[in-house]
């Protein structure tokens, strides 16, 4: 089928789907798997991924050659994987080859900080390692990284177009309750739309909030300069000691407003939380690298997105709920980190590359 006539179909079916509010978004991208589109601003469908991932493998392989640990497009994107950390080990543009992106671990069971590597969850108190001075960082665990981004995952399964790694934790891993089983499958159509798709289940309620730390510098040269962003975020969650305060502020006058497309400051530091504008499976982020020509659009689920800034020249964009979440009921309404026993959790996140005309 031709594909602009397949996005224009799709978009009109998710036209047709009731958008969850704000309240219910917790609980739908946990259990539905079908992530509407939030209907509160206009979705460019020129440029929306289409949601081929959810697609038979079989029709997404047709034509493709299969290379281990490795998927790519036609157009010269190539993306390498290793199965420690169940990771994008580096991803290259071009017949040069030029690397775009690197070391996109994942990261869990819960992305982020925890506030003094503590919380309560059903009325009992749990401490989980501290990697971050005195908070929990990623998951805790020896590295700063956390444990998912070390330990040595399974590979399940490989095609052309997809490989699917799995992990089981066990209760008290780094002191979170209940046996967790996680799988993160990554998807690449030919166009370039690299999905991540995040399962799990556990025998016990526990928290769950992972996400992929993938560095990226898209001239090919490990520098932040030359690079545009934006950021569909009218807020961001100030921190104080790395630890939000709790207060939802606007970004209008600060370094944090990307609102509309800007140059990327190098001379600022980042790690901070942008609190994503609409619910539901959409696009929040376009990083653009102005020197090689190749850009990212960024599609989530999630209610939140990190910009880090590391002193190497790379920026990350990492989709997540807000960090320290158990910690602040009044954010409940933007979402849970909680996964309650034999539930299924279930998120996505796209990361679309393409070329500048």
């Amino acid at each position: 089928m031709n594909k602009k006539i397949f996005v224009l179909a799709f978009a009109a079916l998710l036209a047709s789907c009731q958008t969850p509010t704000t309240a219910s978004y917790a609980a739908s991208t946990h259990a539905d798997p079908s992530f509407p589109v939030d209907t509160s601003t206009p979705v460019d469908e020129s440029s929306a991924p289409v949601e081929e991932s959810s697609v038979a493998d079989d029709s997404l392989d047709a034509g493709r050659t299969m290379r281990e640990n490795e998927l790519y497009t036609d157009s010269g994107f190539v993306v390498k994987f290793k199965a420690q950390g169940a990771r994008i080990d580096k991803i290259t543009y071009g017949s040069g080859n030029k690397q775009i992106a690197k070391e996109g671990c994942t990261v869990g069971r819960v992305a982020n900080r925890i506030a003094n590597g503590k919380f309560t969850l059903n009325g009992t108190e749990y401490n989980v390692t501290k990697n971050s001075g005195q908070h929990s960082l990623h998951g805790g665990g020896s590295s700063w990284q956390g444990p998912f981004a070390t330990a040595n995952w399974t590979k399940v399964g490989q095609t052309a177009s997809t490989i699917t790694y799995s992990l089981h934790s066990a209760a008290n891993d780094n002191g979170y309750p209940g046996n967790l089983d996680a799988t993160v499958k990554y998807t690449l159509t030919n166009a370039g739309e690299l999905t991540i798709d995040y399962t799990a289940t556990s025998d016990a309620d526990t928290l769950y909030s992972p996400t992929n730390h993938l560095f990226m510098s898209l001239n090919g040269n490990s520098r932040d300069a030359n690079h545009k962003l934006w950021i569909d975020a009218a807020n961001y969650t100030p921190l104080s000691n790395q630890i939000p305060t709790g207060a939802i502020s606007p970004v209008s006058g600060t370094k944090f407003d990307y609102t509309t497309e800007k140059a990327f400051s190098n001379s600022e530091s980042y790690d901070d939380n942008y609190v994503l504008n609409g619910t539901g499976y959409r696009k929040v982020s376009t990083l653009t690298g102005t020197e090689l020509g190749v850009k990212v659009d960024v599609y989530t689920d999630r209610a939140g997105l990190q910009l880090y800034r590391d002193g190497s020249g790379n920026i990350c964009l990492e989709t997540q709920m807000f960090p320290d979440m158990i910690n602040h009921p009044e954010w409940n309404d933007y979402g849970t980190t909680i996964l309650r026993a034999n539930e299924q959790f279930h998120s996505r996140t796209t990361y679309a590359f393409s070329v500048l005309a």
